[in-house]
């Protein structure tokens, strides 16, 4: 799939020192004739993706954990993701097994663990290098470093480094690299299937609660409004979808649509079954395999325009997790509502919204808004874009 490539050189430098840094002090540490007490060892940021859920819970736990890592100076590692190198690519070690038999006696502490617990003070106003702490542990299922972009003691880093602050974007495209088996699959659907105008959907029905659905009907409207800004153009709608039902039918109203300023639209899916549970993380209700949702991932992060399930966290980590996030508008969002025929019919719901950008947004946001203590919220409502970062959350959250 071509576009043009966008170069940030400077977080580009920032990696590749950190990298030679990384391997480094691994190889030294590994060497036989190394013999250090805890307090000699370097500080680390453990991450523990939480692996039953599906991969848009598990990218931003790496993402927020290697974020930590660059601004503290800490070595960064991940543990309990054992198959990982089946499906990314590695340019440092950080399996946690590697070095964990010289921690046993380190001190540690969780800075996020899941919602049970979330150091925000830390995150939004403190400063991770003077945490004395040697290892700070991550579990976590959400985006919960966004604070951390507005915290003043990392503002310039992020200025310098990240300007545009597409920081998601930026880290992801270096730590979270499809293994080449993956990314040839996905790239050859996108060249087999795309044309002049791509709009990719993500159809989550199966994550819904209290009593609300996602009607495909309004996926299939607002494609129509995005055709209304296109003319004579060969037009692509690929959709992806968490169970074949709801596909089929989604897919079925695309094609019964009409067209307009004479475009012509061809419909397109992978053709996996979707109601099959993922062995992995099928308890939390994600379907198909590993290899299968991180094809619909990236071939949704190829499109030029994506339209996706307001609470399911899949179709936002598409929107950033490719170069396409520094060229397209924010994701559309479709809202889930009532299961009722009024809902339908109700013209002050607000059934679809565009988002500013596409970062990942942050469930736990509206918790730092509303129970953390003022200065903390005002730090992290600085931040330029915490208005999307909070606006992925259950009605009654």
């Amino acid at each position: 799939m071509k576009y043009t490539e966008v170069k940030n050189l400077n977080f580009d430098l920032v990696y590749e020192e950190y990298v030679k840094k990384h391997n480094r002090i691994v190889s030294e540490l590994l060497r036989p004739s190394a013999k250090l007490n805890s307090s000699e060892l370097p500080k680390l940021v453990v991450v523990e993706p939480v692996m039953t859920n599906g991969f848009g819970n598990r990218i931003p736990s790496m993402v927020c954990g290697f974020m930590y890592s660059l601004l503290s100076d800490r070595l960064f590692f991940i543990s309990g993701y054992d198959n990982f190198t089946n499906y990314f690519e590695k340019d440092f070690e950080h399996d946690w097994k590697t070095v964990a038999d010289m921690y046993e006696n380190s001190t540690s502490r969780y800075i996020h663990d899941a919602n049970s617990y979330n150091d925000f003070e830390l995150v939004a106003r403190g400063n991770l290098s003077n945490d004395e702490t040697d290892i700070l542990y991550l579990r976590t299922w959400d985006y919960p470093c966004a604070p951390i972009m507005s915290n003043p003691h990392y503002k310039e880093w992020f200025n310098k480094t990240i300007p545009d602050y597409r920081v998601f974007t930026a880290l992801s495209l270096k730590l979270i690299r499809l293994k080449q088996y993956i990314n040839k699959q996905a790239d050859a659907f996108a060249d087999n299937n795309f044309t002049d105008y791509n709009i990719g959907i993500h159809l989550r029905e199966r994550k819904t609660t209290w009593d609300m659905i996602t009607p495909p009907e309004h996926f299939c409207n607002v494609v129509k409004m995005l055709l209304l800004e296109m003319k004579n153009m060969n037009i692509t709608v690929f959709v992806a979808a968490d169970n074949n039902n709801g596909r089929n039918k989604l897919v079925n109203l695309l094609r019964e649509m009409d067209t307009y300023n004479n475009n012509t639209v061809n419909i397109v899916h992978t053709d996996d079954d979707m109601d099959a549970l993922n062995p992995v993380s099928g308890s939390t209700g994600n379907t198909g395999s590993e290899v299968v949702a991180l094809i619909d991932m990236k071939v949704l992060s190829l499109c030029d325009d994506l339209v996706i399930t307001y609470g399911s966290s899949f179709g936002f980590i598409a929107a950033g997790w490719s170069q396409k996030a520094y060229h397209r508008r924010g994701p559309l969002v479709i809202m889930p509502i009532t299961n009722s025929s009024d809902d339908f019919q109700d013209v002050d719901k607000v059934w679809v919204y565009g988002a500013v950008s596409n970062e990942p947004c942050m469930f736990l946001s509206k918790w730092v808004i509303a129970y953390e203590d003022e200065e903390t919220s005002s730090v992290f409502k600085s931040n330029p874009l915490w208005m999307h970062y909070s606006q992925c959350h259950a009605p009654t959250f």
